[in-house]
């Protein structure tokens, strides 16, 4: 009886399962805003799929750390994601939410855009949480 009331103390204890991916997404908002490529890559699983808007996708590592690079010239001045709402089913995450940024093109010309995101999340064999699919708009 002791060790089912222990259990059941370390059950009550353990994080939600959605505060891993929040903690992930996080991690995500500061790589972009560090203009982070390679930490931004790290958290996306190999063949993710990125798109925006009703432009084309990027499918895996390699295409989207070319798109990423591609930005090297910009300045973030502020980025702000968050999720209105994350759904875990397993080792499967679903969040939608709002993202902004500031900046400067490479030619000091100011930006600040806005929109929405819907991401999925498969949690690894190690426990991390890494993104299958990002898509943004506007």
């Amino acid at each position: 009886m002791k060790y089912v009331l222990v259990i059941a103390m370390m059950a009550a204890c353990a994080p939600p399962p959605e505060r891993g991916v929040v903690d992930a997404l996080a991690a995500y908002r500061d790589s972009v805003l560090a203009m982070n490529a390679d930490a931004s890559l790290a958290l996306m699983e190999p063949d993710v799929a990125v798109s925006h808007g009703d432009q084309p996708g990027l499918v895996g590592r390699d295409k989207v750390g070319a798109m990423l690079r591609g930005f090297a010239g910009y300045k973030m001045h502020a980025y702000a994601i968050a999720a209105d709402t994350t759904a875990v089913d397993g080792d499967t995450a679903r969040q939608h939410g709002r993202w902004s940024q500031d900046g400067a093109a490479p030619d000091g010309a100011p930006f600040h855009v806005t929109g929405t995101f819907d991401a999925v999340w498969h949690r690894d064999a190690d426990g991390r949480w890494r993104i299958a699919t990002m898509h943004t708009q506007n």
